[in-house]
């Protein structure tokens, strides 16, 4: 993936102007944390940094994206179009800020981290993946995605980034390793199996399971005998 100069300034601003954001936040409150705190208030002005930086990048996100959205297009835009260097630039801070959120999140609230930067995530959501390009992203209530898998809703190929938004309704399984691509439905209550590659365009009916790489449908969840073995998936 080429970079251009013109994307190390764009980047390198918006990262020079968040990190002295967070570091003004944390000078600010440095008196009053070393008295409260003494020694300690340097650890205490580690983590608000984290946080403050995290959230300036979750809002630099939205407005950007809100700004100019990253259009869908199937057939891709070119890698040196003015939409490939904006969504690189969005990219950035969007993992840039997730890792520094992530650091001072506990697990359980992680999909509070992806909501920041603009995921649609509902209730009661297990989350074990990750997602790329959140702001594409839309998750149901009840949602489980497995260790290690990824919901993006980008991708580079043959010289072209192709997007489109994700949606997983809600009751829907995403197994562990399984990859799922933009452009994609996968229904209520469905499941997509461990290590399956749900490819760009496919819609997964409600309650159906799909398995393999490309992944298709295996049996409906209504009329199976049984929960599969690892194995077997």
């Amino acid at each position: 993936m080429k970079s251009t100069v013109w994307d190390y300034v764009l980047s390198g601003f918006w990262i020079t102007v968040l990190l002295l954001l967070a570091l003004g936040a944390v000078w600010a409150v440095t008196p009053p944390l070393r008295g409260l705190l003494g020694d300690y208030h340097v650890v205490a002005g580690a983590l608000l940094f984290l946080v403050v930086f995290g959230l300036a990048c979750a809002v630099a996100v939205r407005m950007l994206v809100r700004w100019r959205p990253i259009e869908p297009c199937a057939d891709g835009h070119a890698l040196d179009s003015s939409v490939f260097a904006h969504w690189k630039l969005v990219t950035v801070l969007y993992h840039l800020g997730r890792g520094a959120l992530r650091i001072v999140t506990p697990f359980f609230l992680l999909p509070l981290v992806d909501a920041l930067l603009g995921a649609k995530i509902g209730k009661d959501v297990a989350f074990g993946g990750m997602i790329d390009d959140p702001y594409l992203v839309s998750i149901g209530d009840g949602v489980v995605l497995g260790h290690n898998s990824l919901v993006s809703g980008s991708y580079l190929w043959d010289g072209r980034l192709v997007c489109g938004p994700v949606t997983i309704e809600g009751g829907a399984t995403i197994g562990a390793n399984a990859v799922v691509f933009p452009d994609v439905v996968v229904g209520a209550g469905a499941n997509v199996m461990t290590g399956a590659c749900v490819m760009p365009g496919s819609r997964i009916p409600p309650g159906e399971i799909w398995r393999g790489n490309p992944a298709r449908r295996w049996v409906q969840a209504g009329r199976a005998t049984g929960s599969p073995s690892l194995g077997e998936a």
